[in-house]
């Protein structure tokens, strides 16, 4: 629908999809932990798509694209509520890969909002988030981990990964916060180097994000 529209239909599609992110908002607290956490990607797909894939309208103009945002807040503690590490991340050992996987996504998840309102910020003009509480997660994995669909070649790759990162442990997203291109003494370390090789997409996009803007953390 949002894919095939017109000019003409961008109103249409603009409402169906504001009316989707709306009952996802209604009706979030009462999914189970995976019910929400797909309900959390979806709102964050949605709203990417209301804010910068159809154009200005009045119907999503100021305060109520700002409102949505706010509310999403909730869904992001919510979702933060159902748990965001895995005791066997703080110990360097090999985590369930279901279990791994989930709480990832979950994380990626809340990184991605948080890059929507600093996205939306920017746009407008707004002062930006600092994502300060963000510091503790770790980084985006890498992304031959994230990528694997299969259980066997994922455990040999983590028990790889693991090897590579047993000094310090995995790299943090405070660790990203803090690389900053416009400063030589803030230039790439070893850890962020190994970090960025490793890197999928994702973790590029925000490793441009944190380096193109120099917004100190």
């Amino acid at each position: 629908m949002w894919i095939m529209h017109s000019e003409e239909s961008r109103d249409l599609v603009q409402r169906t999809v504001h009316n989707e992110v709306r009952r996802l908002l209604r009706d979030y607290c009462t999914y189970n932990e995976m019910e929400l956490l797909a309900a959390a990607q979806s709102m964050l797909i949605l709203l990417i798509i209301l804010f910068f894939g159809i154009g200005q309208s009045s119907a999503l103009a100021h305060p109520i694209d700002a409102q949505l945002l706010i509310d999403m807040w909730n869904v992001k503690h919510k979702l933060a509520s159902t748990g965001l590490f895995l005791e066997q991340e703080s110990n360097h050992t090999l985590p369930p890969w279901k279990e791994w996987a989930i709480v990832s996504a979950k994380r990626r998840t809340i990184v991605g909002l948080h890059h929507l309102e600093f996205a939306w910020s920017l746009r407008f003009g707004y002062p930006i988030l600092t994502c300060f509480e963000l510091g503790p997660f770790p980084a985006p994995a890498a992304g031959y981990l994230w990528q694997s669909d299969q259980e066997e070649e994922w455990q040999r790759l983590y028990k790889d990964w693991l090897k590579q990162w047993a000094d310090g442990g995995s790299y943090k997203m405070t660790e990203l916060f803090r690389v900053n291109g416009s400063k030589e003494s803030d230039a790439l370390d070893a850890r962020s180097e190994l970090w960025l090789a490793e890197a999928d997409e994702f973790g590029m996009m925000l490793m441009a994000e944190a380096n193109g803007i120099g917004v100190e953390f």
